[in-house]
């Protein structure tokens, strides 16, 4: 079994720049050969984002919010941190981003990280 990660997004993919869209060509072409299947799923508005993300909560998949004015990570902590992610959601992991307003804050509550001892512990990343 490969590993899952979605990308989930509120916007519209037909309405970004070209640059965004060339660089999501070069990552598909990238990891096909790979066991990584990577799936960016656009959400139309808050709502639909904060559904997606219950839905991936309640199937027990890592979910990790990224916002400007969260926890920052080197290149190495980061590599660390997707490993424990993939443990922890069963090589299952969506990565969310929110639209021009940042994150919906309904989306607190579906943030867990699993701490140096092993810990599963709740976490208000934003």
């Amino acid at each position: 079994m490969g590993m899952d990660i979605k990308i989930r997004i509120v916007g519209r993919r037909s309405g970004c720049e070209q640059w965004l869209q060339d660089a999501y060509s070069m990552y598909e072409t990238r990891l096909r050969p790979s066991t990584l299947e990577v799936e960016t799923i656009w959400h139309k508005n808050d709502d639909d984002l904060v559904k997606g993300v219950r839905s991936d909560f309640e199937k027990k998949h890592a979910v990790v919010l990224l916002d400007a004015l969260g926890k920052s990570y080197t290149s190495e902590q980061f590599s660390e941190n997707l490993y424990n992610w993939l443990e922890f959601g069963g090589s299952r992991i969506a990565f969310v981003i929110g639209g021009a307003d940042g994150l919906p804050s309904d989306l607190k509550q579906y943030v867990y990280e699993k701490d140096a001892a092993g810990i599963i512990e709740k976490e208000a990343l934003m």
